[in-house]
């Protein structure tokens, strides 16, 4: 549907009919197309992009019913008003069951002929935003998830251990290093309390104070610190997240013991 002119598809026998919703919806900015029976209005529809459709139940050739029941199929985006006289109103409130927007009884009354063929195309156009608003949260999702996998193969391939918190001072992301770096046994899925698998309370407390604010958020706090036989020394910074308000703490772990050694 386009910004300036949405388009209609008046479906009905009668050329006065037709003639008569041209004129009315013509007037009104509107673009229309007509057609005599239901076989032209599928004919129309298959080549055309129609924004609402005005569909007569009583046709030659093919009636407005099988039409309806065609459309739903293949044109399920497109509301489909019926438009009845006033000895079919209970098969046009049937055809609402079956999928049909409103109908409209003939012979109109100009407003509410003209409010009808608004609603629908404010029902289409809500429905097409929230499309596009879904496609747009499912590419964001797919992109989300393609980022994170790209992480985790670039974190798994550094040499130093890598450690991400969270607000809690939860492990949520890790790479093997750390476990070998930090000679962790135990497996670490999903969210893991960091005084599980870490026995160093001077290196929670600085995490806690990176957290809480006490360190700039772009200064690294360098600590050293004994795992076993190994000598490692820890650069913790704050982790930010999109308003740039701490999120949690990322640390790296650097196994320094031949430099020790040397030393």
């Amino acid at each position: 549907m386009t910004e300036d002119k949405a388009r209609v598809l008046v479906v009905d026998d009668e050329r006065v009919v037709r003639e008569g919703c041209q004129r009315v919806l013509k007037g009104r900015g509107y673009e229309v197309l007509t057609a005599e029976n239901g076989r032209d209005a599928i004919n129309c529809l298959s080549i055309q992009k129609v924004d609402v459709l005005l569909l007569d139940l009583k046709m030659p050739i093919m009636g407005g019913e099988e039409v309806l029941e065609m459309a739903r199929k293949k044109y399920a985006d497109i509301p489909i008003i019926i438009i009845t006289g006033h000895g079919t109103i209970d098969t046009a409130v049937d055809c609402m069951k079956k999928g049909a927007y409103d109908f409209v009884t003939k012979p109109f009354q100009i407003e509410q002929f003209l409010i009808t063929i608004n609603r629908a195309l404010e029902k289409r156009r809500l429905e097409q935003k929230a499309r596009k608003y879904e496609e747009e949260r499912l590419r964001n999702l797919y992109d989300l998830g393609l980022e994170k996998s790209r992480l985790k193969t670039i974190i798994h391939c550094i040499p130093n251990g890598v450690m991400v918190t969270n607000r809690n001072l939860e492990v949520v992301l890790h790479n093997p290093a750390l476990t070998r770096i930090l000679e962790i046994a135990a497996s670490l899925e999903g969210p893991t309390p960091l005084v599980c698998i870490l026995d160093n309370p001077t290196l929670v407390d600085t995490l806690k104070q990176i957290q809480s604010g006490k360190w700039p958020d772009d200064q690294f706090v360098s600590q050293e610190m004994i795992c076993g036989k190994r000598s490692v020394r820890a650069l913790s910074v704050a982790a930010l997240g999109p308003d740039q308000e701490v999120v949690g703490t990322v640390t790296v772990f650097e196994d320094v013991t031949a430099f020790k050694q040397l030393d």
